[in-house]
């Protein structure tokens, strides 16, 4: 004997449910489409700390980082600092904080921004950009490495990168509590990963307080074998500088 299949009522309510979630109503606007990120590989990150900067000095560092924020580079194209940020005045919400001019301590607007650049610097370098104008500090500071800072002024001083790689970059940079972090990302991965490494020398050898010599180098290696490593440049601090900074310069 032949039995027809029957549907039990809750199956019929189940189905009449599920319709009425699937179909949108009339005139709703479709669901967007998610956009997979064009630079989702991150190719450095180089942070640094703001632990005891005053808070016009984080001001400073946090209107800088939003001006470079989100730049992109594409494949020969250059970054300017100083273009980038813009004029650092009050008008542009930028305050008075220490800056190193001249060997000495002073308040400038704008100060502190120079530790962006300096972030900046470090994680180029170790995504394997290229350095076109560098300024050291004329003392060393206290965030970061000798030999890896780079020091900015209006109309002076610039810190310049190119991106001599065959893809496009972007630059991340953010003050999240007491740290600076600049990330380079990337369309792909890289076939070579950079590190640095610093040489400290006597400028003049045998003699007493004849000043430092500062060689960066930077580390290229593939596969986990090292094939490069190259002189980024060399920093002389003459025998009047130490290796500490002036109490409280950032």
């Amino acid at each position: 004997m032949k039995r027809n299949r029957s549907t039990a009522p809750g199956t019929i309510l189940i189905g009449m449910l599920l319709a009425l979630v699937v179909r949108p109503a009339a005139g709703a606007e479709p669901a967007p489409a998610v956009t997979p990120d064009d630079f989702p590989v991150t190719l450095s990150a180089f942070s640094t700390t703001l632990i005891g900067s005053l808070s016009a000095r984080t001001q400073n560092l946090r209107l800088a980082a939003l001006a470079l924020d989100g730049t992109e580079l594409a494949p020969g194209e250059a970054l300017s600092f100083n273009r980038t940020v813009g004029a650092r005045t009050l008008e542009r919400g930028f305050l008075a904080a220490p800056v190193i001019l001249h060997e000495t301590r002073q308040l400038q607007t704008g100060g502190g921004v120079c530790q962006v650049a300096s972030t900046l610097f470090a994680a180029a370098l170790m995504a394997g950009l290229t350095p076109v104008e560098r300024w050291r500090h004329s003392t060393p500071v206290d965030y970061i490495a000798l030999g890896e800072d780079a020091t900015i002024a209006w109309g002076a001083k610039d810190l310049r990168l190119r991106n001599d790689l065959e893809q496009r970059v972007r630059l991340r940079i953010e003050v999240l509590g007491t740290t600076l972090t600049v990330r380079i990302e990337g369309e792909r991965e890289p076939l070579d990963r950079f590190e640095l490494e610093t040489v400290e020398a006597e400028a003049i050898p045998g003699t007493a307080g004849g000043g430092r010599d500062i060689e960066l180098y930077r580390v290229r290696s593939r596969d986990g074998e090292t094939i490069d490593r190259e002189l980024v440049h060399r920093d002389r601090y003459p025998p009047s500088l130490g290796a500490a900074p002036p109490d409280g310069v950032r």
